[in-house]
């Protein structure tokens, strides 16, 4: 390509930008009455719903946020036993094993040495 045909093309491109530009601009000219409807509409919604909690004295529901639900829901209780720390603790061994580069064997092994130290420590026979 020499630079006659580069600049014919860079031409063309421009008045394509140019043309979608002015129809991108005339959409959103056309979309400006519709929000402004929208908006309106729900004014009206808005104070009609307060005209309407203020004739039957129903007072809008709080909205409780996510903290405090969070804060006020029951913890469901559930036993961790032994059994389960040393199994947790063994398979957490061989993932960082096995992160590390290490091979299977070497995971499982590391696995074993986890499972043993801690259930010494907790002193339960495994």
């Amino acid at each position: 390509m020499n630079i006659s045909d580069i600049a014919q093309q860079l031409q063309t491109a421009l008045v394509d930008a140019q043309k979608a530009h002015k129809a991108l601009e005339d959409a959103k000219a056309g979309l400006a009455p519709l929000e402004q409807a929208a908006a309106n509409a729900d004014d009206a919604v808005n104070d009609l719903m307060r005209q309407y909690q203020a004739e039957t004295n129903v007072i809008p529901a709080m909205k409780r946020g996510a903290r405090f639900i969070k804060e006020h829901r029951q913890k469901k209780a559930y036993n961790i036993t032994p059994g389960s720390k040393i199994a947790a603790t063994g398979k957490r061994a061989h993932t960082r094993a096995i992160n590390a580069g290490k091979s299977e064997a070497e995971a499982k092994k590391a696995q074993k040495e986890a499972e043993k130290l801690l259930a010494e420590k907790l002193g339960v026979k495994k």
